[in-house]
């Protein structure tokens, strides 16, 4: 059980703890009275601040490092990282890894590929000297880092995107005694594999591969496990940045950590407890972190499937998410808007923008990159150029999408991205 009020009673004089009356907070019903559920553009005022070098913000702790990662207003966001936030991921590896240990008893006894987090600009620092980005995956998985056998050396993560993808096939494809896979988009996996006629012959021993296998994601898992019919395909729990919400429990399903302190709100904008879901509904979730994130909407909705499991649904806000790069609708328009209609929509492997304007692509690119997840997915190839497709009478023909799609005509209102692909325009 995570035990919220220590939280408090240690953060209690920073200058979060101090607006928000942490002094006040004895029991959860007056966290919840005094904390509002806050997204990420509330707190970034506060990480500006630890970015700057300043203490005692958000935690008494020292700020380790900060994260980035992207934003649902923004190109990209810093992620404050303290050592009982890295204790807290721990806690919720430690129950995955104990579980795959449980049901797969040789499978760290061989060599595994770990990917968590995409190569950084090395030995960036914040304008107050807080380093931004992880040096290595290993930091990632703590204590663990020391008992496992990684076919991928760590000091490839300095090379450039290019060379990192070359040099980490070229491991893999060496790889003596390869058993457990574990990337983030299965199709950053299948790239890789596509490349050798038969890619199973090369991991006899491998026994489980762990990726994404919910939501948009599901469908590449799937021709995952064709290419490797041998191996088991396990989806992941939810994870993010900001911290480790489920992880995949054999025969159970995917598991709420005790990691975090967390609870959740419906569609009704009411919020629960773990123990008060109902199976079947669907929630936003409101994480509390070590990290100095307390009650932050992060975004993702879950489906409780009971038990204490939980699927992944999909982004709360507009955010359109093929391989991880994770656009959303206020950079999009910060990037595309013009005088004329613009919609920049997903295809299989790049994104359409529909413009009635002309546009340059180079231009365009740039602004969209500058979306970290985004340029990582441009970097390793799950993503081509964006496509320009120069268009007439575009209002016409958007309102007639929507009513193809469903809507209400006093529904439609206007946007800058869509997360649907089935786009109609002449």
């Amino acid at each position: 059980m995570y035990d919220l009020m220590e939280l408090i009673r240690r953060n209690e004089n920073t200058e979060f703890g101090r607006e928000y009356n942490f002094y006040k907070i004895k029991c959860i019903a007056d966290f919840q009275d005094n904390v509002p559920i806050l997204s990420y553009d509330d707190y970034a005022p506060f990480i500006e601040k630890i970015a700057d070098g300043e203490d005692n913000i958000l935690t008494a702790e020292r700020v380790l490092l900060l994260e980035p990662s992207s934003g649902s207003t923004s190109a990209s966001k810093l992620i404050p990282y303290t050592l009982s936030l890295k204790n807290e991921f721990l806690t919720g590896l430690t129950l995955w890894f104990e579980d795959l240990q449980k049901n797969f008893p040789t499978l760290f006894d061989g060599e595994i590929y770990f990917s968590i987090s995409p190569p950084v600009e090395r030995n960036k620092m914040s304008k107050g000297g807080i380093p931004i980005g992880f040096e290595g995956d290993e930091e990632y998985l703590g204590k663990f880092a020391k008992q496992l056998k990684f076919c991928v050396p760590n000091n490839i993560k300095n090379e450039k995107i290019e060379d990192f993808i070359k040099k980490s096939f070229f491991y893999l494809m060496n790889a003596d005694d390869l058993r457990f896979i574990s990337v983030w988009n299965p199709t950053f996996l299948i790239m890789l594999a596509e490349q050798v006629p038969n890619p199973q012959a090369l991991f006899p021993n491998l026994q489980v591969i762990s990726c994404w296998g919910d939501s948009n994601s599901k469908p590449h898992a799937e021709k995952l496990q064709a290419m490797f019919p041998d191996a088991y395909i396990q989806p992941k729990g939810l994870l993010a940045t900001e911290g480790i919400m489920t992880v995949p429990l054999e025969g159970i399903g995917k598991k709420l950590t005790n990691a975090h302190f967390f609870e959740f709100l419906d569609g009704n904008n009411k919020v629960y407890l773990a123990d008060e879901l109902e199976a079947g509904k669907v929630y936003d979730i409101i994480l509390t972190t070590g990290g100095g994130f307390y009650r932050y909407k992060i975004g993702d909705l879950v489906q409780y499937k009971g038990d204490g499991c939980f699927d992944f649904i999909g982004k709360s806000c507009n955010i359109s998410d093929l391989f991880g790069e994770k656009l959303n609708e206020q950079h999009v328009k910060d990037v595309i808007a013009d005088k004329g209609f613009r919609l920049l929509v997903p295809s299989d492997d790049r994104y359409i923008l529909y413009t009635e304007t002309d546009a340059d692509v180079s231009t365009i690119e740039k602004g969209l990159r500058e979306n970290f997840h985004y340029d990582y997915c441009r970097n390793l190839g799950q993503l081509k150029e964006v496509a320009v497709v120069k268009i007439a009478n575009a209002e016409k023909q958007y309102i007639a999408n929507c009513l193809r799609f469903g809507m209400r005509l006093g529904d439609i209102k206007p946007t800058y991205l869509s997360n649907r692909k089935v786009w109609v325009f002449v």
